[in-house]
């Protein structure tokens, strides 16, 4: 497969440069799939570089993740359960169980241990909590989480799938598109075919 900018150009919203990074860990990593026409797409995680490129971009979240350029088909596995689990979340029907089955296991795979530590006044307050388990288990066990947190909790609700030309990415909000963009470029293909309709057929 050739890569993203050979094949289409610079893809919205900055596509492989990952600058619509910014919703939550789950959401980030489903988008990592581009919707291009229908039912084609684009994986903006094809090679070990992307994924570099993705885990640096996400550092202040997961942490230095370098370590998990050798294993991007276990990274690009769990993404595909989520971005399952999502799509099924907006279009109201029961995701695929395999799909549930494999976030389930990478959150548990990974413990977390919840800690107490003394605050600046001696009261007791939450610490950092640690997590248990390999590096990359620890990893995939934060990715799976957010998933967990978004789709059990209050969000779910506002959870949509942007309809634009060569969009389809998740968001969270009320908005009907990702962003002003992908609105615009709604707008002027609704456009396209309305005058195309109107237009007397030729003989």
């Amino acid at each position: 497969m050739a890569n993203a900018v050979e094949r289409f150009g610079p893809t919205r919203r900055g596509g492989p440069v990952f600058r619509w990074l910014g919703e939550s860990l789950a959401i980030d990593l489903a988008n990592t799939v581009m919707v291009i026409d229908g039912d084609d797409s684009l994986d903006l995680l094809s090679s070990a570089e992307d994924l570099r490129d993705w885990l640096s971009r996400e550092r202040p979240r997961l942490g230095e993740g370098g370590f998990a350029v050798s294993h991007l088909d276990e990274v690009r596995e769990l993404r595909d359960a989520v971005r399952e689990l999502l799509a099924a979340a907006v279009e109201g029907r029961a995701p695929q169980p395999r799909a549930l089955e494999r976030v389930n296991a990478a959150s548990v795979a990974a413990p977390v241990a919840p800690q107490l530590e003394v605050g600046a006044e001696g009261h007791l307050e939450p610490g950092d909590p640690l997590e248990s388990g390999a590096a990359l288990a620890r990893l995939l066990g934060a990715l799976a989480r957010s998933a967990i947190e978004l789709l059990s909790g209050p969000e779910r609700e506002r959870l949509r799938v942007c309809t634009a030309p060569s969009c389809g990415m998740f968001f969270v909000g009320a908005r009907r598109w990702c962003c002003s963009a992908c609105g615009n470029r709604a707008r002027v293909a609704r456009h396209y075919r309305r005058t195309r309709s109107s237009k007397p057929a030729s003989h």
